[in-house]
């Protein structure tokens, strides 16, 4: 594969990647609220969870695909931005979840 090619199939990964960014707050918008008392609403956070994790397949994609990209060119440096966002994410899942089983939420 040649390197232009590599890096056309990197910035569509890039592109989808941030389509499916917006698409998961406009599920969460854009979903209707169901179920009674807990569960009230479940389904949105469960729609925006479900598209963060794809984002997150997306992600992961692009990070091992900027190892084939040279040194120094900015589309390095922007492929690693949809790995930094889903980290973040996830250590912020992670923080959510052990605040709340140590009873501090």
């Amino acid at each position: 594969m040649t390197e232009m090619r590599r890096h056309t199939g990197l910035k569509i990964l890039l592109l989808l990647w941030l389509a499916i960014m917006v698409g998961s707050f406009l599920a969460f918008q854009w979903t209707a609220e169901t179920g009674d008392g807990f569960t009230r609403g479940l389904n949105r956070v469960m729609a925006f969870v479900g598209w963060q994790f794809a984002g997150l397949i997306i992600a992961l994609i692009c990070l091992f695909l900027r190892a084939k990209v040279d040194w120094g060119r900015p589309l390095r440096w922007i492929a690693l931005v949809p790995a930094l966002v889903a980290g973040t994410q996830v250590l912020a899942f992670v923080a959510m979840y052990l605040a709340a089983s140590a009873g501090m939420l």
